[in-house]
């Protein structure tokens, strides 16, 4: 069964930092209690596997972020603002949870 945790346009803020996660989504990763960070491996459509962390910034606010090759993803992607981010979770009964990414890009910006 698949699950979509993310589909968003990209900001300025998501292609020159970090991605910024939902919060409501934070429940299909299994953070321990009192960690603020976990690594998880997504594949995109090509079969590369990228592999992101996601974390919680301290302090009051603790709004999740991705990071990791996040950076590297944006550039040999060639993503802009405005383009869509999909990351979805596959959970199956013989391989566990695995995780996709993809992107679609800003049709109206290459009209």
């Amino acid at each position: 069964m698949e699950i979509e945790l993310v589909n968003k346009p990209l900001t300025t803020y998501d292609i020159s930092s970090c991605l910024a996660y939902p919060a409501g989504t934070l429940g299909a990763f299994q953070m321990v209690q009192g960690q603020n960070a976990i690594y998880f491996n997504a594949r995109d459509p090509t079969g590369r596997v990228w592999v992101f962390k996601l974390c919680t910034r301290f302090g009051p606010h603790k709004k999740p972020v991705i990071r990791g090759d996040w950076l590297r993803y944006v550039h040999d992607k060639r993503l802009k603002v405005g383009d869509v981010i999909i990351l979805t979770m596959v959970e199956d009964a013989e391989n566990g949870v695995s995780y996709n990414i993809r992107v679609e890009p800003n049709l109206e910006l290459a009209l």
